[in-house]
């Protein structure tokens, strides 16, 4: 633990929680509200295409699951969230914002209560990052208009298909990885990669000379990952350096548009560790320290 937990709540905090909590309800009401919808849409397309009276089976039939409709679309899903949702954090860091909104959820130095940390927020944060995923789904099924250039060369994206068990999926784990983002818990996922492992033999110079610098750390590779082969889609400890350095890491689920915006920070374990800011394992609260010791 490298900054200062936040070990009680005020009303305020109980409060927040309490409507964000509430609001989940709305959000899971409009989230497939819209996705039933537009499957109705599409499956009623079908049927009169087919000169078919009795209508689709529904959005929740298991029957057209696919690897198209159901795996392919959410890394998509969670690309389209983060760019928007990167945007939005970096705009909540604006001065004359800041102090109105996001303030309140920086409070929290040292998240480590899961989803509870993370939904302690201002509603309106609240309101905004969750309806970003009905922004994304609606992006991905309905798709980006699309211009024709010339005869054959159409520019745009057309959407594709979304089960009901992906939208599951992506809330789902969406939920799973912001809940780890406010742990205590050093969570990874990492993809192989080969192109990872051909570039590190030729950073490697270039990283031992910079890794002195505490300031050089907005680096699009991670050098533990890039000697191992691996690219990193995942990592809890970037969260956690942003509630630590505000400036740095807006992305909720990955870090992918923070490397691209040039806002990314990677994790220094060589950080210097106050040991006044360690968490009792048995409490989750800070340790009292004897200072005369």
């Amino acid at each position: 633990v490298r900054g200062k937990h936040l070990d009680n709540f005020t009303v305020k905090d109980y409060t927040f929680i309490m409507i964000n909590k509430c609001m989940t309800g709305l959000f899971v009401y409009c989230y497939f509200g819209y996705l039933w919808s537009a499957r109705k849409l599409d499956e009623e397309d079908d049927s009169s295409s087919n000169n078919n009276n009795n209508g689709g089976q529904g959005i929740f039939s298991t029957t057209n699951l696919s690897i198209h409709n159901t795996i392919l679309p959410l890394p998509l899903l969670f690309l389209i969230y983060d760019f928007f949702y990167t945007l939005l954090h970096w705009f909540l860091h604006m001065k004359s914002v800041y102090a109105h909104v996001h303030k309140h959820h920086h409070f929290q130095k040292a998240p480590s209560r899961a989803n509870i940390d993370a939904v302690n927020v201002h509603p309106l944060e609240f309101f905004l990052g969750e309806f970003n995923h009905i922004l994304a789904l609606v992006l991905v099924v309905q798709g980006v208009g699309t211009v024709s250039v010339g005869e054959y060369i159409t520019v745009g994206y057309k959407g594709m298909d979304v089960s009901w068990v992906c939208a599951v999926l992506f809330i789902g784990l969406g939920g799973i990885l912001a809940g780890l983002n406010h742990t205590r818990h050093d969570v990874v996922l990492s993809v192989p990669s080969s192109s990872v492992a051909t570039d590190a033999s030729s950073d490697t110079d270039a990283d031992a000379s910079s890794s002195s610098s505490s300031t050089n750390n907005n680096t699009i590779s991670n050098s533990k990952n890039n000697s191992k082969g691996y690219l990193t889609i995942f990592d809890s400890k970037h969260h956690d350096v942003h509630h630590r350095i505000p400036q740095s890491n807006y992305g909720q689920y990955t870090v992918f548009w923070d490397r691209i915006f040039g806002t990314f920070r990677d994790y220094d374990e060589n950080d210097r560790v106050n040991p006044a800011y360690q968490l009792d394992p048995m409490t989750g609260k800070t340790v009292v320290v004897n200072k005369s010791d």
